[in-house]
């Protein structure tokens, strides 16, 4: 019953601290992928990736204190004949995970691989928007063909904000520097079903985007 008041109190103080003043209007996010067809078999493509923090409401969840989580998953496919489909001969995927810290009013992001072995730090940024600039340059993979035929990647973004995880980790951070298990990452993973509950109420979860790159043929 403490956990649910916790999470209840939590909503309530959220809603209570929305603006009245309308917001900013969305800017359409922008996903490309660039190939350099000369170097296919050696390097992989060049990944942008704008606006994705345009949405109002994940913007407002970022200044209350509930982190985003921007997940891509590339795919590399090669394309098949008349009588077999197209096999997909790789995957890439990785996270940029985006926090507010109010203390120092600054947007904290990181890139990092699923498996956590390659880690980006961006540093922190005055504005969201300030932060998608530094998004929005080109990410080089290093996936693709390691042999001839004709190929075409598929790209796809899910953009989160308080996924039920992030927001136990968020009650911790609330009950102060001496609270049990408390973690110096807001974004450590705890698992909640009340978590998933109020992730709905304060309208929380996932944006889906998705691009396929042009066919490309690899001598």
């Amino acid at each position: 019953m403490r956990r649910f008041a916790a999470l209840l109190a939590l909503v309530v103080t959220t809603l209570a601290a929305l603006p009245a003043t309308p917001l900013p209007a969305q800017r359409p996010p922008r996903l490309e992928i660039t190939v350099a067809v000369a170097s296919a078999l050696s390097e992989g493509p060049a990944i942008v990736s704008d606006g994705l923090l345009s949405d109002p409401k994940t913007r407002e969840h970022l200044r209350n204190g509930f982190p985003a989580r921007i997940h891509y998953t590339l795919e590399l496919w090669r394309k098949g004949g008349v009588l077999v489909g197209d096999d997909r001969s790789g995957i890439a995927e990785w996270d940029v995970l985006v926090n507010y810290d109010p203390t120092a009013k600054r947007y904290n992001m990181i890139r990092r691989s699923s498996d956590d072995q390659v880690r980006e730090n961006f540093g922190g940024f005055a504005t969201t928007t300030s932060a998608e600039l530094e998004l929005a340059k080109p990410f080089k993979t290093s996936l693709h063909p390691t042999r001839s035929g004709r190929y075409y990647y598929n790209l796809t973004v899910e953009v989160q904000t308080l996924a039920e995880s992030d927001l136990d980790a968020t009650l911790q951070w609330l009950r102060g520097p001496t609270a049990p298990g408390r973690t110096n990452n807001p974004l450590t993973v705890v698992t909640s079903g009340l978590g998933t509950l109020f992730s709905r109420v304060l309208g929380g979860g996932k944006t889906r985007y998705e691009q396929p790159s042009e066919v490309f043929r690899v001598p």
